[in-house]
């Protein structure tokens, strides 16, 4: 052999071992681990934005929140209250079970009756769910129900008999669980993800509380992406050579949820008194270093059904403390309002400290307190909800709705708030097949919800993210941590 031909030789025995090398995992940082592994018993946003890489749905929003085909290949309207979906020719399970009709309608039924299922929310207009055939599946509504196709994308699809309560995960995902515990999750491709369009690699979510030891993970190369960060980070990465901020408005609401359980929250008085001791611009300056909005109610500007006549309140701390007053409570009164890390509590608690009301702050972790949450043993809290389908419909069917089983209306209303005007206008939106007077049920519905202030606003928030240079990542509105969108240049 001549030495210009064992050279050749020997670079393409390099080419060879350098494709077959394992790539490295893309490491994402995160705040908690996921609150489940079960699709259907979580509405979570950041547990949904992790398994999203496990599981997918029958629809799923683009970047631009546009709904498109995913476990389905399409649909079609024999009339207004019947969809029929036709099934992905290939879709399959990663134990390589090909995905029939039966695995959708166990799945839907599942997300609707499951005694455990949050997801009940988003499937509330569906009447019926029943297979054609292999790979057709028909879904008829009780009304016209325009929402449907948004509202099919959080409902991922399992195999047909799965248990009670899945812990060993079997998705249509590009990815699939090799390790789950409170510090990491570990993610590789799927042997079924063949039919993806590009090649991905390992997949890992590192869990981290604390925001500021997210950031300096990201600088020091141990995390690709940090997600959830605080907003000082922007002027941080700015500087950095090694890494870059990419942040956009998100559809968070920042909100304190006031519950019956805590005797001075059932006065009108002093959930307004509560309402206007907060200064809001104020907040966003020292929390949010300015990012983000003052919010009036319980979606920000751009999701439908937002109302633009629901404006923020100026502060007004002699009014809060007359109406405390007025209530009973001339002296003020002493309450612990509960948060996960990152939320700026301390901030908001000096200012009602300012109108008399006496707040201790308590950060417990988001497993914990989301599970304690879900029982309704939280009478203070500070949180975020979003609306993962672009609608203001999200949050008044699954958090502000009566809570009905049967129907699935309120399914993550962890305070109980029940007013029942409102619960007629989320209804009589979700009946509607006029987009325009669909809209106007909406922004109604939440000006009865506002005039209440069960659910008192602080700021829409921005999401942020810290990125590697060398790293492709675009946020999302819905919050996914998608793993195959993210690429090495």
């Amino acid at each position: 052999m001549s030495r210009a031909t064992a050279a050749a030789v020997a670079a393409c025995l390099v080419a060879v071992a350098a494709c077959e090398r394992p790539a490295p995992p893309v490491r994402i940082g995160i705040h908690s681990a996921p609150v489940d592994l079960d699709p259907h018993l979580q509405n979570e946003s950041l547990t949904s934005a992790v398994l999203a890489n496990v599981y997918e749905a029958l629809t799923e929003l683009d970047e631009e929140t546009r709904v498109r085909p995913k476990v389905a290949s399409g649909w079609t309207n024999p009339d207004e209250r019947t969809w029929v979906f036709t099934l992905r020719q290939g879709a399959r399970f990663h134990d390589g079970r090909a995905v029939t009709s039966a695995d959708v309608v166990f799945s839907l039924e599942r997300a609707r009756r499951h005694p455990g299922s949050p997801l009940a929310s988003y499937l509330v207009e569906v009447e019926s769910v029943r297979a054609l055939d292999e790979g057709r599946v028909e879904i008829r509504t009780r009304r016209p129900f325009a929402a449907l196709l948004a509202k099919l994308t959080p409902v991922y699809i399992v195999p047909a008999g799965s248990p009670a309560r899945i812990t060993a995960p079997i998705g249509t995902g590009p990815y699939r669980l090799v390790r789950a515990d409170g510090r990491r999750l570990d993610l590789v491709p799927a042997a079924t993800a063949g039919d993806r369009p590009t090649a991905i690699g390992p997949l890992s979510f590192l869990v981290e509380r604390d925001p500021a030891r997210r950031l300096s993970a990201l600088l020091a190369g141990e995390v690709d992406v940090a997600a959830d960060l605080e907003e000082d980070a922007v002027a941080t990465l700015a500087s950095s050579d090694c890494c870059r901020a990419e942040f956009l408005p998100g559809s968070t609401i920042e909100y304190l949820h006031l519950s019956g359980r805590e005797a001075p929250f059932r006065d009108p008085r002093v959930r307004e008194a509560i309402h206007l001791s907060l200064d809001r611009p104020r907040y966003l300056a020292e929390a949010r270093h300015g990012l983000g909005q003052p919010a009036g109610q319980l979606a920000v500007p751009g999701l439908f059904g937002y109302e633009p006549g629901l404006r923020a309140p100026e502060r007004d701390l002699a009014r809060a403390r007359a109406l405390l007053e007025a209530a009973g409570y001339a002296g003020g009164f002493d309450v612990v309002l509960e948060h996960r890390p990152g939320r700026r509590a301390d901030v908001l608690a000096r200012q009602l400290g300012e109108a008399g009301i006496r707040v201790v702050t308590r950060e417990s972790t988001w497993t914990d307190l989301y599970r304690r949450l879900r029982r309704g043993e939280v009478g203070f809290y500070f949180g975020g909800v979003i609306s993962p389908t672009g609608e203001a419909s999200d949050v008044l069917d699954g958090y502000v709705h009566s809570r009905e089983e049967l129907r699935g209306y309120g399914a993550s209303n962890h305070s109980r708030y029940s007013n029942r005007t409102a619960d007629a206008l989320i209804e009589a939106a979700g009946s509607s097949f006029s987009l325009v007077r669909r809209r106007e049920l909406l922004q109604e519905a939440m000006r009865v919800v506002m005039a209440d202030l069960h659910f008192v606003p602080v700021a829409g928030l921005y999401q942020v993210y810290g990125v590697r240079r060398d790293v492709e990542f675009r946020p999302r509105v819905d919050l996914k941590l998608l793993g195959d969108r993210i690429r090495r240049r």
